[in-house]
């Protein structure tokens, strides 16, 4: 299929239960563009349409004028549903309002965080063309507040190389004292202002089309427009080590003048790498942790007494809070996990963020009947804290919640009242506060999605689940957003998750209990 290029966004037609799954390739000329797992659905019948549910956007400006040729076994009327726009087409679709979700398609982890001149970005885990797990790419999006997201065309899509897997984002603040190196000096030739990026290449998976034989290998990629377009380098800067090492997680060691990379190796194993001119990585250590599994974030934090301390964090939300020495991190605590539930996953924290530490976690959610798959945590800020005679994380809603409430619709607000209710009339997040007594009960019913916590044995039973939480919990602080729900409390160290059955966006919210509380409600929008 033969396509002169003339409009920057090139769209594919999407169905999200495909008939067959079949290799799509996309090239200019003799190079290859594009090499995915696409899935098909039914051939239109005679002089019908291709029935499809979304379209999916591929980035094609730079080839506008060249005529690029689109190859694959078509369905019949495939051909005829493929367009070109000039914006990013946008689902009818109502999504959460401060969760972030993709426009259609399947998304998991958080990648490439990092702040720049004003905007935080957000890059993730994505696959474009469909809402099962397949062809990781690297979607991206942009926000100023950490609660409202602008959708940006997909910044990195597979290759030879492999899919592309988890990584980090770092700006080129520490060109200066970058190390020439013998091979190159692409680094320090870049502008201060540029935006680098980690990833891990995942040569060989098997939701990779085009790169049969390769290994998992690390990878960089650079922007000089602000994160907008990315341009992968060639070559791995890491090369194999072993079997599943990936999810490079960067980070610039101020004492030692280094860059610290902490990388994923196999099972419950991980490594530690150093490097003073972004090439040469060299391994200061390996490290097990018994339960922790994938995507390190290791980075300092500061402790309320002044003192820094260095937190290990791991896909599975298990922590580790120890020292590190610009070689090799020394822990001083037992695993410890910073979800009571199971949803959250693989966190990453923001590089360069001002003046606090931001975390973002994909949340393993179905979302059933929907385009869109996956979405992602209330970006929280994370602070050490003792309980207990031992340091604490606590993970607080970003300052940008608390701010967004001031403005907030009240639904409504009451003390030593054993019952409230309000109407929520159009899509909106909703936050509810309670106050109780140490041995209450309190139930919510959250347009249609019933839960309630016992106090006396830490019981909060949502979605037909049952979760065990601390017992004595007198402030519960929660938050519904179209399809999740999210927990705090005592100061924020009990942080749990659940997907809410019914994602309805309008109805009745409800809270009962058995002892006079203190109750108040409102919306984000």
């Amino acid at each position: 299929m033969k396509l002169t290029i003339k409009h920057p966004f090139l769209c594919l037609p999407v169905v999200s239960h495909p008939k067959d799954t079949r290799v799509l390739k996309l090239f200019d000329g003799e190079k290859l563009l594009l090499c995915v797992y696409f899935p098909f659905g039914e051939a239109a019948a005679d002089n019908g349409t291709y029935s499809y549910e979304y379209l999916s956007p591929l980035p094609v400006s730079e080839w506008i004028g060249r005529t690029l040729t689109l190859s694959a076994e078509f369905p019949a009327g495939f051909e005829d549903a493929v367009t070109q726009t000039d914006e990013l087409p946008v689902s009818s679709e109502v999504h959460p309002a401060v969760h972030f979700t993709a426009n259609a398609g399947w998304i998991n982890d958080p990648n490439g965080l990092v702040y720049d001149n004003g905007t935080y970005h957000l890059y993730y885990q994505h696959n474009p063309f469909g809402v099962n797990w397949n062809n990781m790419s690297w979607g991206h999006a942009t926000s100023t507040d950490l609660l409202h997201w602008t959708r940006l065309p997909v910044a990195m899509l597979p290759d030879e190389e492999g899919t592309i897997f988890s990584g980090c984002g770092l700006t080129n603040e520490h060109r200066d004292e970058i190390q020439a190196a013998a091979d190159s000096n692409l680094y320090r030739s870049l502008p201060k202002d540029a935006l680098l990026f980690f990833y891990t290449a995942a040569g060989g998976s098997h939701d990779s089309a085009c790169s049969e034989g390769k290994d998992y290998t690390q990878h960089t990629a650079y922007s000089t427009d602000h994160g907008l377009t990315l341009q992968k380098l060639p070559g791995a800067v890491v090369p194999f080590l072993k079997t599943d090492n990936r999810d490079p997680k960067v980070y610039w060691h101020e004492k030692s003048k280094a860059f610290i990379m902490s990388l994923y190796l196999k099972g419950t194993e991980y490594a530690i790498l150093r490097s003073t001119d972004m090439l040469h990585w060299e391994i200061t250590q390996q490290l097990t942790f018994e339960t922790a599994n994938e995507c390190p974030d290791l980075r300092p934090i500061s402790a309320p007494d002044g003192t820094e301390k260095w937190i290990f964090y791991t896909a599975s939300s298990e922590y580790f809070i120890g020292d590190f020495d610009g070689f090799r991190f020394t822990n001083y605590s037992a695993g410890k996990r910073a979800s009571y539930t199971e949803l959250a996953y693989a966190g990453q924290t923001y590089n360069n963020a001002p003046d606090r530490i931001v975390l973002i976690q994909w949340l393993r959610t179905q979302n059933p009947e929907r385009l869109y798959t996956g979405m992602l945590t209330l970006p929280r800020e994370l602070e050490l804290i003792k309980q207990d005679g031992e340091w604490i994380l606590a993970q607080h809603p970003v300052h940008e919640w608390f701010d967004a409430k001031k403005a907030a619709n009240t639904l409504f607000h009451a003390a030593d009242t054993t019952s409230c209710q309000a109407e929520l009339t159009s899509p909106a997040a909703v936050g509810i506060d309670v106050s109780l007594c140490s041995t209450g009960k309190v139930s919510f019913s959250i347009l249609g999605n019933v839960c309630a916590y016992d106090a006396a044995t830490g019981i909060f039973t949502c979605a037909d689940k049952a979760t065990q939480l601390p017992a004595g919990l007198t402030e519960l602080h929660l938050i519904a957003d179209r399809g999740i729900l999210e927990l705090s409390a005592k100061q924020d160290t009990v942080i749990a998750y659940w997907e809410l059955p019914d994602d309805r966006t309008c109805g009745t919210i409800t809270v009962n209990a058995d002892t006079p509380i203190c109750a108040e409600a409102w919306t984000v929008r």
